[in-house]
């Protein structure tokens, strides 16, 4: 079972369970995890060959009126399309008409979704796995949350084998590798560039701690202040500036030296900088 087996088996559990969960999209039959679900359930799955404002704009319509819509997108650039969407439009379902939105989207390699833009608003939930157990965690959790949850899901991570969802354990990141100089915070994909990265490290005798932030809004920064007050420095592999505010804000007594953004060419490098300040 792959990443996107796992966020079929978990999709089809939930509608099974729950009769609000919904699936709209404009390619259901093309992909691997809605697909399976058109003839269990095609009277919640709704292919809408449409502007990607207008997909986001009916999940909106369908949570308001107290279904769980999940709404999956054809990638990062669509997002562009329905940022009224999300970002104004959503903003009714924290209040009187509190709902359920979950939108699904697709990452490739070299695929970037516009972060500084997302991480900005504040009642938005960002969200990315770096497993396949995970991605179940975190859609289950998405669409047990009230508000508008962003699920970036890169297709490298849905293509590796894993196993079946686990608990989704609340907004927390989690600490995959413990270390006392630098601390690497990734998500997605970027988790393995950062253990690769933190083996490179190793050879040279600093012990780096990763941690999957799992949640890139809201920011756990808990979890990352602990680690920082044990390493003094910090790395941010394909962050925005709006995370890295919120983590130097966190943990700045403790910081050595400046904390750093990375994307995943350039994480070894600023790693090693970062530990000679």
């Amino acid at each position: 079972m792959n990443g996107t087996d796992t966020i079929a088996a978990t999709l089809s559990q939930l509608m099974a369970t729950d009769s609000a969960v919904h699936v709209l999209g404009e390619a259901l039959p093309l992909s691997g995890a809605a697909a399976p679900l058109l003839a269990a359930h095609p009277d919640r799955c709704y292919l809408l060959p449409a502007a990607d404002a207008t997909l986001l704009g009916l999940g909106l319509g369908l949570a308001i009126a107290g279904a769980k819509p999940v709404v999956e997108l054809s990638g990062p650039d669509a997002l562009w399309g329905a940022l009224q969407q999300i970002g104004q439009e959503g903003l009714a379902l924290r209040g009187e008409f509190g709902g359920t939105l979950v939108v699904r989207v697709p990452l490739g390699p070299e695929e970037r979704p516009p972060l500084e833009v997302l991480s900005g608003l504040e009642h938005v939930t960002i969200v990315s796995p770096a497993s396949p157990a995970d991605a179940g965690a975190l859609l289950t959790a998405a669409i047990r949350h009230t508000g508008i949850t962003v699920m970036l899901e890169p297709l490298l991570v849905l293509a590796e084998e894993g196993g079946l969802p686990g608990d989704a354990t609340g907004a927390k990141a989690s600490t995959v590798q413990t270390g006392e100089h630098v601390t690497i915070a990734a998500w997605g994909g970027g988790v393995e560039a950062a253990l690769s990265a933190a083996r490179t490290l190793g050879a040279e005798g600093i012990r780096a701690e990763v941690v999957d932030l799992r949640y890139l809004s809201p920011l756990d920064t808990q979890t990352l202040a602990a680690s920082v007050h044990k390493t003094g420095r910090l790395v941010i592999v394909d962050g925005s500036a709006a995370m890295l505010r919120k983590a130097t804000e966190s943990s700045f007594l403790r910081l050595e030296s400046p904390p750093a953004l990375a994307g995943h060419d350039q994480i070894i490098t600023l790693a090693r900088a970062a530990v000679q300040f």
